[in-house]
C-alpha cells in the first residue's frame, strides 16, 4: 500500500487547526475567570478541565517546542487555579466580587504568569501551523 504523505500531513495540520484554538480558548476563559461572581466561589476546575484535555490531544500531535510551550502553559493555569481555590479558602469576596486586598498580588500575579504563557503558546502554535503577521491578543472587556 502507497501512503500519502502530503494528505497525512494535511489531516494533522487540519487537526491543529481546531486544537491550538481551542487550547487559546480554555486558557483566555481560566486567565479571565472571576473568583467570586457575586458572593459566590467560582470553581476554576470545570475550565481547567476543558483546557487539560485539549492540551493531552494537542500533545499527541505536536513535537517537543510545542509541548515545551503546552507544559508551561498547563502549569501556569493549574497555578491560577490553586490561587484562586487558596483566595476562596482563605477570605470572602469584597465589595463587587472583588478579591481581598491581601490576597489581590498573587492573584493578578499568577494571571500575569497565564497570560505570558498563553501569548509563547500561540506565538508556538501559529509558527508551527506557519501563520504569517503579527498576533494580538483579544481581551475582552468583562
Amino acid at each position: 500500500m502507497v501512503r500519502d504523505d502530503g494528505a497525512d500531513r494535511y489531516v494533522v495540520l487540519q487537526r491543529k487547526g481546531q486544537l491550538f484554538p481551542a487550547v487559546y480558548s480554555a486558557a483566555h476563559r481560566l486567565c479571565r475567570l472571576p473568583v467570586w461572581r457575586g458572593r459566590d466561589a467560582v470553581d476554576p476546575s470545570p475550565v481547567l478541565d476543558s483546557l487539560e484535555d485539549v492540551a493531552m490531544q494537542v500533545a499527541f500531535f505536536c513535537g517537543v517546542g510545542i509541548n515545551a510551550s503546552l507544559e508551561r502553559l498547563l502549569t501556569a493555569a493549574r497555578a491560577v487555579a490553586d490561587t484562586v481555590r487558596t483566595i476562596q479558602a482563605a477570605s470572602r469576596p469584597g465589595f463587587g466580587g472583588n478579591v481581598d486586598e491581601r490576597l489581590r498580588p498573587d492573584d493578578e500575579a499568577g494571571r500575569r504568569r497565564l497570560d505570558h504563557a498563553i501569548t509563547a503558546f500561540v506565538e508556538a502554535a501559529r509558527a508551527d501551523l506557519r501563520i504569517d503577521g503579527s498576533w494580538l491578543p483579544v481581551h475582552p472587556a468583562s
